[in-house]
């Protein structure tokens, strides 16, 4: 989550006050952790899907 607060939650934590803005990460918190469980070690795997070309002559 914190990689978000600092990318794309930007523009919908901006306008909130500190008061609503904490209420909304505990929201978000509790709704990512539903969509992407933690592992063992702690860590979350969120997926990032992503095209690689390999280009050769």
């Amino acid at each position: 989550m914190e990689w978000f607060k600092g990318s794309a939650l930007r523009p919908y934590l901006a306008p909130l006050s500190p008061k609503e803005r904490q209420e909304f990460l505990a929201d978000y918190q509790q709704a990512i952790t539903l969509e992407y469980p933690e592992f063992e070690d702690g860590t979350v795997l969120l997926p990032f899907p992503r095209l690689f070309l390999v280009a050769t002559r």
